[in-house]
């Protein structure tokens, strides 16, 4: 290789799921050597690159959290750095849905507004009503069939 090249994240994304595959054949010494070269010297830098985005990403999550009062942890990694401010994809959404397994009922809660931030806030209303505060990590939208204008939230501990 005669130059820098850089790996868009769904070809990092790639590489890395194709070594963890190897991983299950390195009761061979050569293979293991050679998973270990790629991670150690060839994707080094993207690691370390990827684990930076992963902790300014983090920090800005909880830097919105703190600010707007929120104890609901957002884990969409997918939005961009200060995507909060972005309208969300789902277009006619007006309320948020937590089929809640451990907290009480199934509550929910009007969006007031179009924003990643409008949903972040509707989330963490829904997740503080229903009384589950330990699985309090907004992981997922995803829009009900057979309510429409209506999202469920997934959530994780």
């Amino acid at each position: 290789m005669n130059c820098d090249v850089t790996l868009t994240k769904e070809e990092f994304k790639v590489l890395h799921n194709s070594l963890c595959d190897l991983d299950r054949f390195c009761q061979f010494k050569e293979i293991e050597e050679i998973v270990a070269r790629i991670r150690g010297v060839a994707l080094k830098s993207a690691y370390a690159q990827d684990e930076a985005a992963f902790d300014r990403q983090h920090t800005y999550f909880e830097s919105f959290r703190e600010a707007n009062g929120l104890r609901a942890r957002w884990s969409i990694y997918e939005l961009d750095a200060h995507g909060f401010l972005c309208p969300h994809p789902f277009e006619g959404a007006t309320h948020v849905l937590y089929d809640n397994h451990w907290g009480q009922g199934d509550p929910q809660v009007e969006i007031d507004g179009r924003t990643w931030a409008d949903l972040y806030r509707a989330a963490d209303k829904v997740i503080t009503k229903s009384g589950d505060m330990h699985h309090c990590f907004i992981e997922s939208f995803t829009p009900i069939r057979d309510k429409p204008g209506h999202l469920r939230l997934t959530t994780g501990s």
